[in-house]
C-alpha cells in the first residue's frame, strides 16, 4: 500500500499514523507474498496493535471536539478490529499465499482506504474547525 496525498486529512498526527499503518500493511502484504518462513499472524498482530493505538488517539481526537458522528466512527474502528481478529484466525489456517493475500486486500486494504478518505477526513475536519 503506497501513501500518497488523496489519503491525507490535514492532521499531522492521523496524517502520520495513517502512514505507518499505511507501511505496516504493505508488510503484511510482502509477508503474505513471501516464501520465506514468515509469520504473516505475527505481522497482522504488530498491524492491529499499532491500529488500536491509532484508534485511541483519533478517538481522543473526537471526544476533545465534540465530534457529532463518534458513535458511528467508533463503530467502524470496534468492526474493523472484529474484521482483523478473525482474518488472523483464516490466516493462521490458510496455506495459500495467494488467498492470504486476497484476504488481506479484502478486509484490510479496502476498508483502510475507505474509511481514510471517508470517516477520518470528515472527522478531521470537523476537528480542525473546531481548533479554529
Amino acid at each position: 500500500m503506497i501513501w500518497n496525498k488523496t489519503y491525507e486529512t490535514g492532521n499531522t498526527q492521523v496524517d502520520n499514523e495513517h502512514q505507518e499503518i499505511f507501511r505496516l500493511v504493505q508488510k503484511v502484504t510482502d509477508a503474505a507474498l513471501s516464501d520465506e518462513d514468515v509469520k504473516v499472524e505475527d505481522t497482522i498482530d504488530f498491524l492491529a496493535n499499532y491500529t488500536l493505538n491509532h484508534f485511541a488517539n483519533e478517538e481522543s481526537l473526537m471526544t476533545e471536539s465534540s465530534y457529532p458522528a463518534m458513535p458511528i466512527h467508533k463503530k467502524q474502528h470496534d468492526d474493523f478490529v472484529q474484521e482483523v481478529v478473525a482474518l488472523r484466525a483464516r490466516v493462521a489456517a490458510e496455506t495459500d499465499r495467494a488467498k492470504i493475500e486476497t484476504e488481506i486486500k479484502n478486509v484490510i486494504v479496502n476498508w483502510l482506504v475507505d474509511h481514510v478518505l471517508g470517516s477520518d477526513k470528515l472527522m478531521a475536519n470537523h476537528y480542525r474547525k473546531f481548533k479554529g
